[in-house]
């Protein structure tokens, strides 16, 4: 058999193993995932490309990798059956929940191409990618950090940052709605918010995402008592007395109000990143990236608009040019020629996107840049 016919059969073996990997069926993903590691190690030995052969190679190591954590899993399982008879099926709960938070497909982004941000990429970089690239350089006082905490206004990569931080390393990606377990899970959230630093020990490397982090590390007194449980728990895992100091597991939480944040969590985010408005390199570029495949005008300036758009969001970008770019469609149906595939759509003018700029407010007011300002002077890290 070819090199390419054993890799269109390890295609299969993959997509099989996957499917039966996302409805937890998890002794019989184990047999495919292995067949694809071996079709892919066969279809080596007649691949004369050395970077595709390294690219096989790596596939392989990963389809191993995720049969064996399965079998640890499972093995893990029976001896709780075993051990905890009854609470084995509440055991099973947590983790179906703790399993749909998980990001198993890498993120497409990296931190090289997130305009902007340099010094906040940077302090991510070694605070995170290099410790869980290389942990044998992160030992004794040179120890990682375990805590780190994304602020500022909404809209600005906050948790783009987070994903192609994780997207630099072989990392598993926990992607955490502090408000969706609060409001899914109030009463068992402790459990939860246990269970998914379990998991993410026996998965590890691994980067805990958690959104909105402020509504479940607010400051402490008169809430709820299972809400003082769950923070509690969040307190004692993010200190990390149950696991061991060679444990690769950072902690990142992001949140548009630092100021609420209790004094308890904030020592525990041992880094704490602003994340401010894009500057003006960075506000051009996202132009750029927010156009790409449409068909535009040769007077249009990205630096131009750059320098109108001072203030604005990045998502406010964003949303500028989808307002822009529509402007040409919306000709033609106010035209009655939406119909005709013959007729095309115009490119998009420097006019176009004026007009969408005064039609869209930036979102983050001076009063609020002032907040996070005077909070990052205080607390930041930078």
């Amino acid at each position: 058999m070819s090199a390419q016919g054993l890799i269109d059969h390890a295609r299969d073996f993959a997509i099989k193993a996957y499917n039966f990997d996302k409805e937890k069926n998890y002794s019989e993903a184990i047999p495919y995932y292995l067949d694809a590691a071996e079709a892919l190690m066969k279809a080596i030995k007649f691949e004369r490309n050395p970077q595709v052969a390294r690219s096989l190679k790596k596939k392989a190591e990963m389809y191993i990798s995720r049969s064996k954590e399965l079998r640890d899993l499972l093995e893990r399982k029976k001896e709780r059956r075993s051990s905890a008879g009854s609470d084995d099926e509440e055991e099973d709960k947590l983790e179906g929940a703790i399993s749909d938070i998980i990001v198993t497909e890498k993120p497409n982004i990296t931190l090289n191409e997130i305009a902007g941000l340099e010094t906040a990429k940077q302090t991510l970089r070694e605070a995170i990618v290099l410790p869980l690239m290389r942990p044998d350089l992160f030992s004794g006082a040179r120890r990682p950090w375990k805590g780190i905490l994304l602020f500022g206004p909404p809209g600005c990569g906050k948790t783009l940052l987070a994903k192609a931080t994780a997207a630099e390393v072989e990392a598993t990606f926990f992607n955490v709605s502090a408000s969706s377990i609060i409001s899914k899970w109030l009463g068992e959230s402790e459990k939860l918010v246990r269970t998914l630093f379990e998991l993410s020990r026996e998965k590890q490397p691994s980067i805990i995402f958690i959104d909105e982090v402020d509504a479940l590390a607010g400051a402490r007194g008169g809430e709820h008592d299972a809400m003082r449980r769950v923070k509690t728990e969040l307190l004692t895992s993010m200190d990390g007395l149950s696991s061991s100091e060679k444990d690769r597991i950072v902690t990142v939480g992001a949140t548009n109000m630092p100021e609420a944040i209790d004094g308890a969590f904030r020592r525990r985010f041992e880094r704490r990143i602003y994340i401010p408005l894009p500057d003006f390199p960075a506000r051009a570029a996202i132009y750029g990236f927010n156009t790409k495949g449409v068909d535009l005008a040769d007077e249009v300036d990205f630096e131009v608009l750059a320098e109108i758009t001072d203030g604005y969001s990045g998502s406010d970008i964003a949303m500028v040019c989808r307002e822009a770019i529509m402007t040409p469609i919306r000709e033609l149906d106010m035209a009655g020629a939406i119909d005709d595939v013959s007729i095309k759509a115009r490119a998009v003018t420097q006019d176009d996107f004026i007009e969408a700029i005064e039609a869209i407010n930036p979102s983050v007011s001076d009063d609020e840049i002032e907040k996070y300002d005077q909070w990052n002077e205080e607390f930041g890290s930078a």
